[in-house]
């Protein structure tokens, strides 16, 4: 009985450790949560200056990353591909963070739900402003946070098409 105690005594403290040597401290979420918003910060600064490709380079090109634009799912290789197509037509682009929502789901994933209030003005159609939340969660590799999912959601869909497409009937 006693040799059963002393199992059960060492196995509980070696379980206590183990659980607190998981537990991300204030501080360690502090710096995570900094370093990850620093690589959303660059992609969005890349996003205004219409350097698409330089902020595609935070997203992920793993099989099982994806990225969600206008409802459809996406790959990286697609979405290099649109923006590459798009990006020429783009007179004006500014994405401005209106709030930070930052969750540390570990010391490896971090996710993220941004408002973001956009302009944009393609050529030949008239300025457009708006907002749309943006998601993402970015999970660390040897070499930085890599973006592995994304998801754009305009808070008025009908709007934008109607201002991006002036002559559809939507």
């Amino acid at each position: 009985m006693r040799n059963l105690l002393v199992f059960l005594a060492i196995s509980l403290f070696i379980q206590s450790c183990s659980s607190t040597d998981n537990e991300i401290t204030k501080v360690e979420k502090q710096e995570i949560i900094k370093s990850a918003t620093e690589v959303i910060k660059r992609v969005f600064e890349y996003s205004n200056n219409m350097d698409f490709e330089s902020g595609l380079n935070y997203y992920s090109d793993s099989s099982n990353a994806y990225f969600v634009t206008d409802g459809t799912m996406y790959s990286l290789a697609e979405l290099k591909k649109i923006y590459k197509n798009i990006g020429p037509s783009v007179e004006i682009l500014q994405n401005t963070i209106q709030s930070w929502n930052v969750d540390v789901l570990s010391r490896n994933v971090v996710t993220c739900a941004l408002p973001v209030k956009l302009k944009l003005k393609f050529k030949g159609l008239p300025e457009y402003e708006g907002q749309l939340i943006w998601t993402a969660t970015l999970q660390k590799h040897s070499d930085g946070w890599m973006i592995v999912q994304s998801h754009e959601s305009w808070l008025n869909c009908a709007e934008v098409a109607a201002a991006l497409n002036p002559t559809s009937d939507i």
